[in-house]
């Protein structure tokens, strides 16, 4: 699956301008600098330019400190992660795997759905708020092309057979009543004993800024090596058993939103956050489906308080107002709202944190007060909400997650065989 963009980008926003990455210079020599080679990889180039327009989706997306030591800290990373993306792509233009533009349309589109935008408005909208839009589609088609190579070359060499799927659900039902965490991950790989240091402090820095407000989903999609990145570093509900001693004594200590500080294993450096708990075989309030309704006003980084106020209480009226979802999307409209009302169905758990906490107990009909975001103001109501009968997964679930264990392996080993193979020369 490709990573992806935080969920609901219009509640985690924040902005960023290209002179926060860059020294002041002439126009002739920044544009010399950002045309200068950052790695060549095998016989092809990124360019310093790819490198700062990445570092700036980067520090958007994950809600960092806006500056150019952030930039220059987060700079070995990233290129690596622009490193890999080439190698990928230039496998799968190897093995003729390609990306129709209507699979790019699509997964535009879903982009589009997650964020409540309207249909093509995916561009202008991250146009708007810094980000080159070919940085967000080079990242998007990279992982198709990755997600489609790696299903194509394996997916016919895993086999789950009946009896692996019945023995995984029993063991799941021998621990019906115990306690369970949804577990978050990053993981931060040591492929050089003698760089480990610089994984050290980058993991470090990681946790500060998490601990500080950055989304852990979103630093996951953009740093975590783990298989599990494109998902925000969701491990799902684990038990303490299901982990490593060192991972199951770190789960142990930590409560609902608290982040660990990094963890040594044999694989390298693991950051973890527990975001839920529950009683296994109960039902999972997170898991409850909710479609929900919204009205969003903008409110600029230049505005002042005064506007902001302004925004909150035309909101307040707004929300207070509607007796339905179909009313608020037209008080919505006539506010001035610039997105679309209907945020779709979502589950709980998938929600941004800022709006997960407002929606998590509300029953259909029933509304938020105004919520403040980086960008503007919200509100939204619930227009439906289903609630999950039981936690255990069934049989084709349990089946899937097999199955996409044994694919994340394969999809590891196979990148770092690329690695191996490749002739990666970087330059700064």
């Amino acid at each position: 699956m490709p990573r992806r963009l935080a969920p609901l980008f219009l509640a985690a926003l924040v902005s960023v301008s290209a002179g926060a990455l860059t020294m002041a210079a002439p126009p002739v020599a920044h544009a010399q600098q950002i045309q200068r080679i950052a790695a060549v990889v095998n016989d092809e180039i990124i360019s310093v330019r790819d490198l700062r327009d990445r570092i700036e989706m980067v520090i958007v997306t994950s809600q960092l400190p806006r500056s150019s030591e952030t930039a220059q800290r987060l700079a070995p990373q990233v290129l690596r992660g622009l490193i890999d993306e080439q190698l990928q792509m230039q496998e799968a233009a190897r093995l003729s795997v390609s990306i129709s533009d209507a699979e790019m349309d699509r997964a535009r589109s879903d982009l589009e759905a997650r964020n409540g935008l309207r249909p093509g408005q995916f561009r202008d909208f991250v146009t708007q708020i810094g980000i080159d839009p070919t940085t967000v589609e080079r990242q998007l088609r990279a992982n198709l092309l990755w997600s489609k190579l790696v299903q194509r070359r394996f997916a016919s060499q895993i086999e789950i057979s009946a009896e692996e799927v019945e023995e995984t659900r029993a063991r799941l039902a021998e621990d019906v009543g115990k306690e369970q965490k949804r577990v978050s991950e990053i993981l931060l790989t040591i492929e050089d004993p003698t760089k480990e240091n610089e994984v050290v402090q980058l993991a470090n820095r990681l946790v500060e800024q998490v601990r500080a407000g950055a989304s852990f989903p979103s630093v996951a999609r953009q740093f975590s090596q783990a298989a599990n990145a494109n998902v925000g570093g969701d491990v799902g509900w684990v038990l303490s058993d299901q982990l490593s001693p060192e991972l199951a004594d770190a789960v142990a200590t930590l409560s609902k939103g608290e982040v660990s500080d990094p963890i040594r294993t044999i694989v390298g450096y693991h950051i973890l956050q527990v975001s839920d708990t529950r009683v296994l075989a109960q039902g999972d309030p997170a898991q409850a489906e909710v479609q929900l309704s919204q009205i969003f006003l903008p409110v600029r980084p230049s505005d002042d308080a005064d506007q902001r106020r302004t925004q909150t209480e035309a909101v307040r009226t707004a929300i207070a107002r509607a007796t339905s979802c179909e009313q608020l999307a037209s008080l919505a409209k006539e506010a001035g709202s610039p997105v679309a009302a209907d945020l779709g169905k979502s589950r709980i758990a998938e929600l941004p944190d800022a709006l997960r906490a407002q929606v998590a107990d509300l029953q259909a009909g029933q509304k938020t007060a105004p919520i403040d975001l980086p960008n503007g103001v919200m509100a939204v109501m619930v227009c439906e909400r289903t609630e999950p009968a039981t936690n255990l997964p069934p049989p084709e679930q349990i089946r899937r997650q097999l199955e996409n264990q044994r694919l994340e392996v394969l999809a590891q080993r196979y990148l770092r065989d690329l690695r191996q193979a490749a002739f990666i020369e970087t330059r700064v």
